[in-house]
């Protein structure tokens, strides 16, 4: 079943590919926190949406990754325009490239990412490994 971007039921998706995913593990234990997703409004989205992840190692191994809304800081927030994110999900556009050209920008703990750049890559394989429905697709 496809998950309309950007919504709750997209993010879960996003959760259970992560959680899924054959490095969870590793992947939990080098990018333990919360991040925030944040959508800008760009093409056919007219309002932000923001949503925050949660990532933990679970005991015994693999990876808890949960959508919350605790109110808390997150470690590190993720924005980008609809038209931007939709590029990335997409593979049209590199993630190192949209941050150099801010057309991702990242705010909170940056070099905890920059030190585990290696994790980034199985985080991309769940985001885009999501089956996902476009506001602008035909119905």
């Amino acid at each position: 079943m496809m998950a309309r971007f950007p919504s709750e039921e997209w993010m879960r998706a996003f959760c259970e590919e992560l959680e899924a995913h054959p490095r969870a593990g590793e992947i939990s234990e080098a990018l333990d926190g919360t991040y925030r997703f944040v959508v800008e409004p760009a093409g056919p989205l007219e309002e932000r949406h923001a949503y925050d992840v949660a990532i933990a190692p679970r005991e015994g191994g693999g990876a808890s990754v949960s959508v919350i809304d605790d109110g808390s800081e997150p470690a590190l927030q993720l924005a980008a325009n609809h038209d931007r994110w939709r590029q990335l999900l997409q593979g049209k556009l590199d993630v190192g490239m949209a941050v150099m050209l801010r057309r991702l920008r990242i705010k909170g703990d940056v070099g905890r990412l920059r030190s585990r750049l290696d994790s980034t890559g199985p985080l991309m394989d769940a985001l885009r490994s999501v089956e996902t429905e476009w506001l602008d697709d035909p119905t």
